[in-house]
């Protein structure tokens, strides 16, 4: 077999390999920092690359693997990067393979007869594969003298300093024994100076060709911003960037799966993935990612290293990382073909408490301890406002030179400095008067006033500092205890659960020696918005509009033989006399359309708004902005997301069985599961009332609430005199205000 580097084996300088570059990868130029390390794997020296995601790793060791006599291999931990890789590598014209649990027994017998036969240019395997007996063995019988080199990826792995340490890659550490004479090349997107310390030691590579390249993505907006109604903050997120791939972070399985269902009930075209998967589903949803048959993935840290699509335009966390480096190598995932991308974290004190709950659970003190401190980090990178490009380039011990990055929600104009010298001093008053013992939370609570089981114990409620500051909430004093700590008024404690503790200057500050400011979020976030049942928002439109748009869905209803309210409800028609949208981005925009009723019903309604305002002119002008009054809240144009036990009861549901039966099947009682179709009902599942209701019983429950309102099903199930019950009146309450658009 002959490979398409055959005749560029001789005459290997820089011109050669410029020559090679564009006739195998159609590139008439190296990126930054490529041609040093391949020209340093050329010569036979050892290298080590701390390149950013989308830098160009892999063609570091591709093409010297293509031109040099032997058969390089590269170490790998994912299967599916391999396959990605190997993929891309034989598309260019590489002779490449790679051997993993993947394969059949007969598969792994080819690669290997090819292996040995010196037919291959690249061999991928896995790190259990090289500690594997006899596979050493295996390396050294290829029939072009043995590996060319071996080139380590994602090399941060080996470091127990390292975000993502891996037992397996420590067999690693024997390959300068086994193979004195290969050089080695190790490759890694994220590595602190501490870290590659690490990996040089750990591998035994000497004096290699070194490059450090700026972990700075020029491409990359990087954004923080406080989860209040998250549900609302990533659904408007997403409608910003419509028809754009993206990846969605959750730390759970079964987040992931809530999150992908909510983002469907909303129109938007997304999926889950997760380790939990069977694993050609999630082979499926990669590739449907990959093809843009899915625009959304929301996945664990399960979908990672594998993913080489170039045109990811966001990256939302929903959870706060473990770390900055999973933080810096999960956002690399965006904008890797240069073109500017946004990279989206919603930050909640609370998440860092449920990610130190797993940290506690690590049973090696060493471990614990690390990985404490890398939390810590990454828990000040989200809560102090201040340039997030300074504050991640600082991380990897990089500078930045520059006085504003202009690539970041700080640096936008988000925040704004004030003067809260007062409030500082209430705080580091708590503090003081709690001698450094207790944990933020509990300083907070002090400070607003909160009445809770540690306060009593412990008398609290007695300090003058107590509910000194509950005219403002705790997320407040919260954000001004991390600005008090990352400015160096506070420090934490070094004990397991550290504790803020007052230092010098924090207490010349009590004193009233000096001021502090602090960057305050100018951006008003969506709280999570409760209104009674029966509530419905009111919508500010042109009432001709919406009467004659009325008029049209009758005609509709009619032609159809349904009901006008499965057409449209009426806060529908609302909103598209209020919005008048004139495009299908804005017609899908409002409440209760999805694709099925904008493909049905949208250019007809669209049409009838064109043809009110060309006879009434004026009525233009009347055209509310999407960010207007009109809207009563965001969280009214998002369906919420559902939790597990309401899915299993919608499943049952469309099995179309009854009530006894779905009662039966999940083993609960009566109102509960009646409480679930309410809730699918309100949810915008299609329900049918008489399914689980009879004639009888929902024109009697109709009757009553239309005498006694929605609000309280008492009045009707008393009403009713027993006729209809509470579960029963719950689904009815459901369907009228479906009806209505509540």
């Amino acid at each position: 077999m002959n490979s398409i580097a055959d005749c560029e084996r001789s005459g290997v300088g820089g011109e050669g390999l410029l020559a090679s570059l564009k006739k195998v990868f159609g590139f008439s130029g190296f990126r930054p920092h490529q041609q040093v390390l391949v020209e340093g794997l050329m010569a036979g020296s050892d290298v080590f690359g701390v390149m950013p995601t989308g830098g160009g790793k892999s063609l570091c060791y591709q093409l010297p693997a293509l031109v040099l006599d032997g058969t390089a291999v590269v170490v790998s931990p994912l299967i599916a990067l391999m396959k990605d890789q190997v993929d891309g590598a034989l598309a260019h014209g590489i002779r490449a393979a790679y051997l993993n649990s993947s394969l059949s027994p007969d598969e792994v017998g080819r690669v290997e007869r090819d292996y040995r036969a010196g037919d291959l240019d690249l061999l991928y395997v896995a790190p259990e594969r090289l500690a594997t007996p006899g596979f050493v063995e295996l390396l050294r019988g290829n029939a072009r003298k043995g590996p060319s080199f071996f080139a380590i990826d994602e090399a941060h792995c080996i470091s127990e300093w390292g975000h993502d340490f891996r037992p397996d890659y420590l067999f690693l550490s024997r390959l300068k024994e086994l193979f004195p004479a290969v050089a080695v090349g190790a490759f890694t997107a994220t590595a602190t100076a501490r870290v590659s310390d690490d990996i040089e030691a750990r591998l035994g590579i000497e004096r290699p060709v070194k490059i450090r390249a700026s972990f700075d993505r020029g491409n990359l907006f990087y954004e923080v911003r406080s989860k209040r109604d998250w549900e609302v903050q990533l659904v408007e997120f997403i409608r910003e960037h419509p028809g754009q791939s993206g990846i969605v972070y959750r730390t759970s399985r079964k987040s992931v799966e809530a999150t992908a269902a909510m983002l469907k009930a909303n129109g938007v075209n997304a999926a889950a993935y997760h380790a939990g998967m069977e694993a050609p589903d999630r082979s499926g949803t990669q590739d449907a990612f990959m093809r843009d048959d899915v625009t959304v993935i929301v996945a664990t840290v399960a979908f990672g290293m594998g993913v080489d699509k170039a045109d990811v335009r966001f990256v939302v966390h929903g959870d706060l990382p473990k770390n900055i480096e999973s933080y810096y190598q999960e956002t690399g995932r965006a904008g890797r073909d240069g073109d500017p991308s946004h990279c989206l974290l919603l930050y909640a004190p609370g998440d860092a408490v449920k990610v130190r709950r797993f940290i506690d659970d690590v049973s090696d003190e060493e471990e614990r301890r690390r990985a404490a401190g890398l939390l810590q980090a990454m828990e000040r990178f989200a809560s102090v406002p201040q340039c997030r490009r300074v504050g991640l380039l600082e991380y990897f011990d990089e500078t930045y030179g520059e006085e504003s990055c202009g690539g970041c929600d700080f640096c936008a104009g988000s925040f704004q400095s004030l003067d809260v010298t007062r409030e500082a001093q209430m705080l580091l008053s708590a503090v003081a008067r709690t001698r450094g013992k207790f944990g933020a939370v509990h300083v907070c609570d002090i400070v607003t006033g909160a009445d809770t089981a540690k306060i009593r114990q412990f008398g609290h409620q007695q300090l003058k500092t107590f509910g000194i500051g509950r005219d403002q909430p705790k997320a407040y004093w919260r954000s001004l205890l991390d600005a008090l700590l990352a400015a160096g008024k506070l420090r934490l404690s070094a004990a397991q659960y550290p504790v803020p503790q007052m230092t010098e200057d924090g207490m010349a500050l009590l004193m009233g020696q000096s001021s502090f400011a602090m960057s305050v979020d100018k951006r008003v976030e969506p709280e999570k918005v409760k209104r009674s049942r029966g509530q419905v928002p009111q919508i500010d439109c042109h009432d001709g509009l919406f009467g004659y748009l009325r008029e049209i869905r009758k005609e509709v209803a009619d032609v159809e033989g349904v009901p006008p309210y499965v057409v449209f409800s009426d806060r529908t028609l609302r909103e598209i006399a209020a919005y008048m949208p004139a495009s299908e981005a804005e017609f899908l925009r409002l409440h209760g359309i999805g694709d099925n009723k904008h493909a049905r019903y949208g250019a007809r309604f669209m049409g009838e708004v064109e043809n009110f305002l060309a006879d009434h002119p004026g009525v233009r002008e009347q055209r509310q902005d999407w960010a207007g009054p009109a809207m009563a809240s965001k969280a009214s144009t998002v369906k919420r997301g559902m939790g597990e036990t309401y899915r299993a009861t919608q499943a049952l549901i469309r099995e179309g069985l009854g009530l006894e039966e779905i009662v039966t099947r999940r083993g609960m009682a009566r109102s509960t599961v009646e409480g679930h179709i309410s809730h699918l009902m309100e949810q915008g599942e299609e329900i049918s009332v008489r399914q689980f209701v009879s004639e009888e019983a929902e024109t009697l429950a109709r009757a009553l609430f239309d005498e006694h309102g929605l609000s309280a099903l008492k009045p009707v199930f008393e009403g009713s005199q027993g006729q209809v019950s509470y579960g029963q009146a719950r689904i009815v309450r459901a369907a009228i205000q479906r009806e209505q658009g509540v």
